[in-house]
């Protein structure tokens, strides 16, 4: 009879200890991706004597700022409560370049000694970028739509520290600034994960993406659109 129970005794002491390894290493995620970062159109709106960035407006400035689509490496670190909710850390880089200036006034930009005109209803390209590293905190809800299919909606906020540089338009160097910051930013995101394995999926998300960026009644806020796949592992 003794013999019997240390038999039951050892078989169930290393089973039970497995199943608790397991519940909470499998809370923990990291994920590692790349995606699209697609920006919205910046508003520029400065009135006469207005100085932003080292340059100067002749005049009341209005127009918009467009950018071409950038890349987005991104990493994810979690921790799940449940089957439905976790808690999420994602990291970006993102880089982007400017496109064009489009003017809807007529205006003088004075800096560095040069005068850059714009003209009303006028284009002028711009060679300039952006790159930002990003740190968004918030939850992330799931939801199971099939086996190994779920759907998940999250945001959170955070901060951005971004590098914003212009280095002419049109050519002219008047509005040349190059300039470092760090602001607010906020996240919206909704996708699906698509299990392989108890350990690995891969996670596909669009995401909203703001930054409050505005400089002194100079520009509007910054807003872009994401896409971007990852592939997550669990702990």
């Amino acid at each position: 009879m003794k013999k019997f129970l240390a038999v039951i005794a050892l078989a169930a002491l290393p089973h039970t200890s497995h199943a608790d390894t397991y519940s909470v290493s499998k809370n923990f995620y990291l994920g590692f991706g790349a995606g699209v970062l697609s920006p919205n159109d910046v508003d520029l709106k400065a009135s006469a004597g207005a100085t932003a960035n080292g340059i100067t407006f002749s005049a009341t400035a209005e127009g918009e700022f467009e950018f071409d689509n950038g890349y987005q490496i991104s990493g994810l670190v979690g921790y799940r409560f449940n089957d439905f909710l976790s808690f999420e850390t994602e990291l970006g880089y993102t880089n982007f370049d400017y496109d064009k200036l489009n003017a809807t006034t007529t205006f003088n930009i004075t800096g560095g000694g040069q005068t850059f005109s714009a003209t009303t209803s006028e284009s002028y390209d711009i060679d300039g970028s952006i790159s930002a590293f990003s740190m968004i905190f918030g939850p992330t809800l799931d939801f199971d739509v099939y086996d190994n299919l779920e759907l998940l909606l999250g945001g959170g906020i955070g901060f951005s520290s971004y590098n914003d540089e212009v280095k002419s338009i049109a050519g002219n160097t008047a509005a040349a600034f190059d300039e470092d910051f760090t602001r607010f930013a906020a996240k919206f995101k909704t996708g699906a994960n698509y299990s392989f394995t108890d350990q690995t999926y891969v996670q596909a998300t669009y995401g909203f993406n703001y930054v409050d960026s505005n400089v002194d009644d100079f520009t509007t806020d910054f807003t872009a659109h994401s896409f971007d796949a990852k592939l997550v592992f669990n702990f």
